[in-house]
Formats: structure tokens, sequence, C-alpha cells
């Protein structure tokens, strides 16, 4: 359960100190994980995740459900939607089945990944005045 190479440096490219929250190989858990950590995943996990921090998906991780973080780095299996704020990594041995929206978007060869996916970069939401000085609220700009 050590981590790789790639998976140290996403924490310190993050600035993570350490793993938070660690699901082991063999366990399983039915239900919603809420977290502001640094996750990683190496059993079954059922149900959505909703993280501040970011989230590693081991090779024996596998996740049946939604997930909404700040990123993800995932050579394992997940069948579900995955909302990321900042970057998404799909390593050679990583699979998503599901629809994807993220900032950035890095596929390795050999990776497997079957939805749609939307890259999008998140603009400031608070509300700016237009030149008639009424309150104007900008909210998503696609990249395409």
């Amino acid at each position: 359960m050590f981590m790789s190479k790639k998976e140290e440096n996403i924490i310190k490219t993050n600035k993570a100190d350490s793993i938070g929250t660690l699901i082991g190989q063999g366990t399983v858990l039915d239900g919603t994980i809420t977290t502001r950590e640094t996750m990683r995943i190496d059993g079954l996990v059922k149900g959505e995740i909703h993280s501040e921090g970011h989230l590693i998906v081991g090779e024996t991780g596998k996740i049946e459900g939604n997930i909404k973080s700040r990123s993800v780095l995932n050579a394992g299996y997940i069948h579900g939607n995955v909302n990321i704020d900042e970057r998404l990594e799909i390593t050679s041995t990583g699979t998503i089945v599901g629809d994807i929206v993220t900032g950035a978007l890095v596929i390795e060869e050999g990776a497997s990944f079957k939805g749609n996916c939307s890259m999008q970069t998140m603009i400031n939401k608070s509300e700016h005045k237009s030149e008639s000085g009424e309150a104007v609220e900008e909210n998503v700009l696609e990249k395409k």
C-alpha cells in the first residue's frame, strides 16, 4: 500500500502533506463519503464521494458511484459520473465508465474511458456590473 512515484508527485504538486483517509484493499464501504483531506481508495466504495481534497484510486480500488472532488488520480475502476474542479488523470491501468466534467484531463495510453467528457474552467462567480449598472453573474466558460 505504498504510493507510486506518480502518486507522490501528485500529492507534492497539490501541497498535500499526507493521505488523511485510506480505504484499504479488501474493505467494502457502502454509503456517502464527505472529506476535506486527501483520500486513497484501494478497496470498494459503493456510493458517492464528495471531496474538497485530492482522491487517489489505486489499482485495486473500485468506486461504484458519482464523484465530486478537487482532483483525481485513477489507476483503478470508477463506474459513475466524475466532476473534478482541477485535474483528472487516468493511468494506464485506470478505467472510467461514466460522464466526466473537469478542468484538465490526462489519459495515459492503455487507459479506458466510456462516456462523455466536458472540459471547463470556472470563472469568478461573483457578481459583476454590466455597463448599464445591473448585476450580472458569470458562471462557466467551456473550453473548445
